[in-house]
């Protein structure tokens, strides 16, 4: 028999598909085309290393020449930056007998030159050696470009709690993790996760992608004493706000469920806070020999809650399921008040992704895989990224 949550969700997503096709049906340009154009199909040599081209414009623009990149991501792992999630050793070899020819401190950062049997061979300050790559983050936007990432908590952060603002959080920047990303040409967010979950974000973009849709990236890896700070200020919110305080505190929901007090999974490096939107307009962009699309315009879908929205009124589920179940959340009672995109967004990060929800939060998916790797052997997250070490690649 389905459990209530699969057989709300599989209901939804028949209505949302239903949708999709006739809007198809109706305007088949609506979709972007996704990595089209190879190197046998040249349209103009372009103007600089980081080559764009747009549609539907009246003034003539620069066309770019390059293949779409046939590996696992949508750009070669070789040249993204990767960051240490905790004390590592590098190794002369990809093997734990390998020499140790440094200790590299958590959050050290460093560029990656391939994989090969679950380790990383990487260059940190002009050394070359092997990292276990289960304990390497990787920035996502140099794998997946195509992806939208919305880091507000590095801009203004919409967190808020029960409707209302928190002080000293609030449309404030909470943490400084931006930089010129050598790769992709431009400022970037930097956006790590544990180097084992890129791919079911990866997959969980493709079906996206297929849609005519995409993910929307709030947040990967988050600071401890950003997480903290948060916590603290919606307790001392809470305390002078019976609203807020019933908001993060009636049972069966604390505090913790919607900002932890310890280290979380986000600091871990498994988590992601995620929505998903209609791609309105994209452009081709050159990164090197490749080929990636990046979104200009986009119909973000609507929640039952804004992005962030600390308290019980974001959960999907009416009662808490264990973080680190697998399938608890099959068997959930869904709650009433979600919104039909919901099931969307979880027809992508679960279904496509392979990862698992968070009862109290719409936005927030969980790798366990990523997670029982580590072997119980966890970063905390103290401190904060703020360099790049992207190249180009070959």
């Amino acid at each position: 028999m389905k459990s209530t949550a699969l057989l709300i969700t599989s209901i939804l997503l028949l209505t949302l598909t239903s949708c999709k096709k006739n809007d198809e049906s109706n305007n088949t340009s609506s979709s972007p085309t996704i990595g089209t154009t190879t190197a046998s199909e040249p349209v103009s040599s372009p103007t600089s290393q980081y080559g764009e081209s747009t549609t539907a414009t009246s003034e003539k623009v620069s066309e770019v020449i390059g293949e779409v990149y046939q590996g696992q991501y949508e750009l070669p792992l070789q040249g993204a930056t990767g960051y240490a999630s905790l004390n590592l050793p590098l190794r002369e070899d990809n093997s734990f007998q390998g020499l140790e020819l440094k200790h590299l401190e958590p959050g050290t950062g460093f560029t990656i030159l391939k994989e090969e049997n679950d380790w990383l061979q990487v260059k940190v300050e002009g050394q070359i050696g092997w990292l276990d790559s289960h304990y390497c983050f990787v920035n996502l936007p140099d794998l997946i470009p195509s992806i939208q990432y919305n880091i507000t908590n590095n801009a203004k952060s919409l967190y808020t709690s029960s409707g209302h603002m928190i002080p000293n959080v609030t449309g404030q920047k909470l943490y400084e993790s931006r930089d010129f990303n050598d790769r992709l040409g431009d400022e970037e967010y930097i956006v790590p996760v544990l180097y084992s979950m890129a791919s079911k974000i990866m997959n969980a973009q493709k079906s996206a992608l297929a849609d005519g849709n995409t993910l929307v990236v709030y947040e990967g890896f988050r600071p401890l004493p950003v997480q903290l700070n948060v916590a603290n200020q919606l307790m001392q919110l809470a305390q002078s706000s019976p609203e807020v305080m019933s908001g993060i505190s009636s049972p069966p929901w604390q505090i913790d469920w919607f900002i932890s007090t310890k280290v979380s999974n986000h600091q871990i490096g498994y988590a992601i806070d995620v929505s998903v939107a209609k791609i309105d307009s994209s452009k081709q962009k050159q990164v090197g020999n490749y080929l990636i699309t990046k979104v200009e315009a986009l119909s973000e879908y609507p929640m039952h809650t804004v992005m962030h929205e600390l308290s019980s009124q974001s959960a999907i589920y009416t009662q808490p399921i264990a973080a680190n179940d697998r399938n608890a959340w099959k068997n959930a009672i869904v709650n009433p008040n979600n919104s039909e995109n919901v099931a969307l967004l979880q027809y992508y990060l679960i279904t496509n992704g392979g990862l698992t929800p968070l009862a109290s939060e719409w936005w927030h998916f969980n790798d366990l895989d990523a997670l029982n790797a580590l072997q119980n052997q966890k970063g905390d997250g103290n401190f904060i990224l703020s360099s790049t070490y992207s190249e180009i690649p070959e």
